[in-house]
């Protein structure tokens, strides 16, 4: 079996186990009664309950774990792959070399950090060598028990959030969302649904993929496309009903 198949098949048995969870009406923290607690509280409470998370390998070795950042009613929300050197140390998502392009991304189609919310699909800085968590560069993709381990605590975020539109920000983001196989570059600009497994239950939220900021500090000739798929989400926004 191939990487691409296992990681598949860990993505739809922890999809399976969220969605019985759904089905027999557990939805944790996240209601009391029949009213939904506020979103800020929610969140404050979920990052509480991870804040010593040690569920795989990067819970030993991180700085600080990244829970998120931003308007916790936010109408768009940012998926990126996960903490590097920069927000392991400060606990905050992007606030890099790639976090201050994000920003500007943000800032095109008139919106502030503030006004949307930023998360990862791992809450740990991956690191090749562990070892020297001080060295810079020292980053590598999220391995599939990673991402399987972390995905559940985004999966509950975007509940208590309810987006309008998500922006995921390259393909290990995409994979783990929509589960396609594609790379970036053929499902970029386009928009598919998403039924999370927390939240409005039976309602899609819609997601719009596009290149890692990263990607584009080393080639910028895609930030182009990158605008493009900003005013498509800009566009959107105003069409979509609010939550």
């Amino acid at each position: 079996m191939n990487r691409n198949k296992e990681f598949a098949e860990l993505l739809s048995i922890t999809r399976k186990f969220l969605e019985q969870e759904r089905d027999m009406g557990i939805k944790e923290f996240m209601q009391q009664g029949d009213e939904k607690r506020a979103e800020s509280g929610a969140l404050d409470d979920l990052a509480m309950k991870i804040k010593d998370c040690q569920n795989c390998k990067l819970g030993r070795t991180r700085t600080n774990l990244v829970f998120g950042a931003g308007n916790p009613k936010a109408e768009l929300m940012f998926v990126g792959e996960g903490p590097g050197f920069d927000e392991d140390l400060s606990g905050i998502p992007f606030v890099g070399k790639a976090g201050q392009l994000l920003t500007k991304i943000i800032e095109s189609i008139e919106l502030t950090r503030e006004e949307v919310y930023i998360s990862n699909i791992v809450k740990c800085h991956p690191m090749r060598d562990p070892t020297h968590p001080e060295m810079r560069g020292n980053d590598r993709p999220p391995t599939q028990d990673e991402v399987a381990q972390c995905l559940p605590i985004l999966f509950k975020q975007i509940g208590i959030i309810e987006p309008k539109i998500i922006c995921t920000l390259g393909s290990p983001a995409t994979r783990a969302l929509l589960n396609l196989s594609e790379g970036i570059g053929k499902l970029r600009g386009k928009f598919y649904d998403f039924y999370p497994p927390y939240g409005k239950f039976g309602e899609p939220i819609k997601v719009i993929p596009t290149y890692h900021p990263a990607y584009l500090l080393r080639d910028p000739t895609r930030k182009r496309e990158v605008w493009e798929d900003m005013k498509k989400i800009k566009k959107a926004m105003t069409s979509i009903s609010p939550h």
